[in-house]
């Protein structure tokens, strides 16, 4: 009689544990919702991953910073402030201001935040 009542116990406390977490895992999922273009055209001339794979392309310079904190050869070339928007590659799109073409990603549309190798000033 005992265990049966310690089984129920763990059942709820799971269960109330499960519901509890159920939210905050939708937030990331939002976070990755908003970050994506809304437009059609963007979505179709986005960066193809061979493209990204070659150009060492991430879509938040954070990453690359951290790549070059754990000295991964990848993000050498890395720099503090170093993103897409402030490149001399990047042109903003004006009706997706997040979003723009880059000439070293074939005038494939690149996330404003994103870095990659080939990262020149602007």
């Amino acid at each position: 009689m005992m265990e049966t009542k310690n089984n129920r116990r763990q059942f709820f406390k799971l269960l109330f544990g499960a519901v509890a977490l159920a939210p905050i895992l939708r937030v990331a999922d939002v976070f990755a919702k908003a970050a994506m273009p809304k437009s059609e055209k963007i979505k179709k001339k986005m960066i193809d991953e061979k493209t990204a794979k070659r150009l060492k392309y991430v879509e938040a310079a954070e990453d690359a910073k951290k790549g070059k904190a754990a000295a991964n050869k990848d993000f050498k070339k890395y720099t503090d402030g170093a993103m897409c928007s402030n490149c001399k590659f990047y042109k903003a799109d004006k009706g997706e201001p997040d979003w723009g073409k880059c000439t070293m990603a074939a005038n494939r549309y690149v996330y404003k935040t994103g870095w990659c190798k080939s990262y020149r000033k602007a």
